[in-house]
């Protein structure tokens, strides 16, 4: 009963905020008319298995502050929209103006709120995050199977390539809409850098929306990368009553992180020098030779000083980090056979659960 009322009560206020979201995008056309003529030159994604690395790639890159903007989990969350940005923008300065203490409130309960996920994926709102959360209010989000982890309809979003090509070509209009939102914001020189395991079914069209597009593609061993997605997801799905741990769900994320492997390979070889593998031990073992790989294959610009002291310090904290989340294959009931890729490519659009 918990949980169909906390379903019933989170449903209700997203509802609400993404009609606010929605009214808002409107309302950015009609103040800002020069929209979407912006440009998105040489955005850079970051795509992969989940608990592949991808979020300590996007950390190391996105201290080269002076080359790359990434969204904020700020604006994805409360401010997609552009007039919405500049309000809160607006209101950020008149707090800090006198003190302080709505900041310091939400600081507060920010801290409270992510104190149980801090060893499995840190939460901060000024951080930035998975930008596919700015198209929960177009329903093109994959979060959403922590609340609907047997709907069709959400292992479809799984598999990008399963839609049908209206509804492709809506979800990457709206995110093209929302990187537009966000140069305008944050300075129209920038490169976007994005970090999304949900695109890694998404890059194909990707490439295609955006001709001169780079990716970064992570990789890790499923033996790894299932049990410790699963295992992340836990606390999530029992929110809402249900299991990490339940056959189908188990069965399906096998699938689903099965053709992301897949997926990764076929890409890369398609766009050739667009697109680079890299392996979790080499990032988080020797992360300044993965770094200057990268930036010697996509033909990155130096970083400045200060941006040389961020990238050091992270490394410094990569290589001292001792992670206190634990997992099993034998948690969920899986073991190593399960996780062999069949002859055939995986496919999420004909399964059951």
């Amino acid at each position: 009963m918990f949980a169909i009322m906390t379903k019933a009560v989170v449903l209700s206020f997203l509802a609400f905020l993404f009609l606010i979201h929605r009214l808002a995008f409107a309302l950015d056309i009609i103040l800002f008319p020069r929209l979407k003529k912006v440009s998105i030159d040489k955005p850079l994604f970051i795509v992969g298995l989940p608990r592949s690395g991808t979020t300590t790639a996007h950390r190391f890159m996105a201290s080269h502050t002076e080359l790359f903007t990434s969204m904020p989990l700020w604006e994805l969350l409360f401010a997609p929209a552009l007039c919405q940005k500049y309000l809160i923008w607006g209101l950020y300065r008149v707090d800090n103006a006198v003190g302080g203490l709505f900041f310091k409130v939400i600081k507060w309960i920010q801290m409270r709120l992510g104190t149980g996920l801090a060893n499995i994926h840190p939460i901060d709102l000024t951080k930035p995050e998975e930008d596919y959360l700015g198209l929960l209010p177009f329903d093109g989000c994959f979060l959403r199977f922590l609340m609907f982890p047997f709907s069709k309809s959400t292992w479809d979003l799984g598999d990008f390539s399963s839609m049908t090509e209206t509804r492709r070509k809506k979800l990457l209009t709206a995110y093209r809409g929302l990187v537009q939102r966000h140069l305008i914001f944050r300075g129209e020189d920038k490169r976007l850098l994005s970090k999304n395991p949900s695109f890694t079914t998404w890059v194909s069209d990707l490439a295609k929306t955006f001709p001169d597009a780079e990716f970064i593609g992570m990789h890790r061993d499923l033996e790894q990368t299932v049990p410790s997605q699963l295992s992340s997801i836990h606390s999530g799905l029992k929110i809402f009553g249900y299991s990490a741990k339940d056959p189908h769900i188990v069965k399906r994320f096998v699938m689903l992180l099965k053709l992301y492997k897949s997926r990764i390979k076929v890409d890369a070889s398609n766009l050739g020098s667009r697109m680079l593998i890299l392996d979790f031990r080499e990032l988080v073992g020797t992360p300044d030779k993965a770094i200057e790989v990268l930036y010697g294959h996509f033909e990155l610009p130096q970083r400045n000083n200060l941006d040389t002291i961020r990238l050091t310090d992270l490394m410094v904290e990569t290589k001292a980090y001792k992670s206190k989340h634990f997992y099993k294959l034998q948690d969920f009931g899986l073991k190593s056979q399960d996780l062999i890729p069949s002859n055939t490519p995986p496919k999420l659009k004909n399964s059951s659960a």
